[in-house]
């Protein structure tokens, strides 16, 4: 879960030496998420399907594969358009991911344990974001971009080699799942997937321009502007793991989720106010954005493995994923291109607006959800 996102979280923290370099707008710069999640949603419901078919093995095989070649060529792009192709090659990895192990932990995890199991798993992915903050930076200024890009490849083979060795086979499994994978999904999957559509909205711009912001608008060097990312996973490693805790003695995921929305907006606008009130607003809302946001997908795919059957978790993974990727899609072009038509101020207000239809969302949710007494 770390590796597969390594490649953008990567060039996130590289943001400024990689727009330096290669002379990029704000906007050109979020395209490449644009094409990141783009691929990312269009193959996220395939492999759902796929692993559902076949067993999650070979897919969590593939997803470790294809990043190692997109941080290989992503680190030799000689031009903004090879870059692009490394971000379509993250893409396809990523789409299977999550669809992979939540079939994984379906199958092999207890019940009761699943929550737990689910917030370390999650907690991968800011692990990822956490390292490529804290180190990257400081090993591109010695020795450039490219190669602190280049370093993500160690993990990769790492863990395509662990991947092989301690994964189980899947031969036995995806005969059962066969035929438990056509039937329809439940209704509370398209209530996930509008949510996790745009938390990812606000997720990923943050994730993309945090850095950018503390550099260009607030005055911060290229180390310290890069370190934002690493605070966003470090305390969303702890948050993805507290609120995985938390969730699995309650079934009252809508209160969660609102919980989640309301967090995130106020932290839209400590980013928004750091600019009058100065950069320790920053730090303060980074920390309460990755105790919100960044977690949510941890509540979102618990509630997944628990309302789904585990012959259709992966498909069902696969909606939800397709939503957020989506939301990471289309997040950062749509803040860099308000950021280049007006400004920072205007795009964080923007996006605490987002967390605002998070929570009108989250309401009308539970007013329909059998279990919290709405119609069937």
């Amino acid at each position: 879960m770390g590796v597969g996102p390594l490649v953008h979280y990567s060039l996130s923290a590289l943001g400024p030496l990689v727009v330096a370099d290669l002379d990029l707008s704000a906007t050109a710069f979020g395209v490449l998420w644009f094409v990141i999640f783009g691929v990312a949603s269009l193959l996220s419901v395939t492999g759902g399907t796929l692993t559902d078919r076949f067993g999650p093995r070979y897919l969590v095989a593939g997803a470790f594969l294809t990043a190692l070649v997109a941080i290989v060529v992503g680190s030799g792009a000689p031009s903004y358009a090879w870059l692009l192709v490394a971000a379509g090659l993250s893409g396809i990895g990523q789409a299977l991911t999550n669809p992979a192990t939540n079939a994984l932990i379906s199958t092999d995890v207890a019940p009761d344990r699943q929550g737990l199991v689910l917030g370390i798993k999650q907690s991968g992915v800011q692990a990822g974001q956490f390292v490529a903050g804290l180190a990257l930076p400081s090993v591109a200024l010695l020795f450039g971009w490219r190669w602190a890009l280049l370093t993500g490849g160690a993990l990769a083979l790492a863990g395509l080699a662990l991947t092989l060795r301690v994964v189980p086979g899947s031969a036995a499994r995806s005969g059962r799942r066969r035929g438990a994978a056509q039937g329809p999904l439940p209704v509370a999957v398209r209530w996930m997937t509008a949510y996790s559509f745009l938390m990812a909205l606000v997720t990923q711009a943050t994730n993309v321009y945090l850095p950018l912001y503390v550099h260009d608008e607030l005055g911060a060097p290229v180390g310290r502007a890069g370190l934002v990312v690493a605070a966003l996973g470090g305390v969303g490693i702890v948050a993805r793991l507290a609120w995985g805790a938390l969730a699995r003695e309650s079934e009252a995921e809508h209160a969660f989720f609102a919980g989640l929305a309301a967090a995130a907006a106020v932290a839209m606008v400590a980013f928004h106010l750091a600019a009058y009130a100065g950069e320790w607003l920053v730090w303060a809302g980074a920390a309460l954005f990755s105790f919100s946001a960044l977690a949510a997908n941890v509540v979102v795919m618990l509630a997944v493995v628990r309302t789904v059957g585990s012959g259709a978790v992966g498909r069902a993974s696969g909606w939800t994923s397709r939503g957020l990727y989506l939301g990471y899609m289309a997040g950062p072009p749509l803040f860099g291109a308000v950021v280049d038509a007006a400004s920072y101020a205007v795009a964080w207000l923007a996006c605490a607006g987002v967390g605002v239809a998070l929570l009108a969302l989250s309401g009308a949710w539970w007013r329909q959800d059998p279990r919290a007494g709405g119609p069937r």
